[in-house]
């Protein structure tokens, strides 16, 4: 007689590791018009952000994370990095 056991260590690590993959919340499109609207090479786009050039290429083709795109509309509305008030 075959036994499933429910507390099998491997299948309940493997179940917890699988992610499911998210879509993009600012599109590749979205991201190529940020870069030409703030007219950012692709280089000087990865320092600002703070990302690998290899990562600024693949948003450009399957879009980016939400985290980046409110980072992208700060930096196209002119913002400063943010600074906690100091009383």
């Amino acid at each position: 007689m075959n036994i499933l056991a429910f507390d099998d260590p491997e299948r309940l690590h493997a179940e917890k590791t699988v992610r499911k993959p998210r879509l993009p919340a600012m599109s590749a499109e979205e991201f190529s018009a940020w870069l030409k609207h703030v007219d950012f090479s692709e280089r000087h786009a990865a320092r600002i952000l703070q990302i690998s050039r290899t990562t600024i290429a693949k948003y450009r083709q399957e879009g980016a994370p939400a985290h980046i795109g409110f980072a992208c509309s700060a930096i196209a509305l002119g913002m400063p990095m943010w600074k906690p008030h100091t009383d």
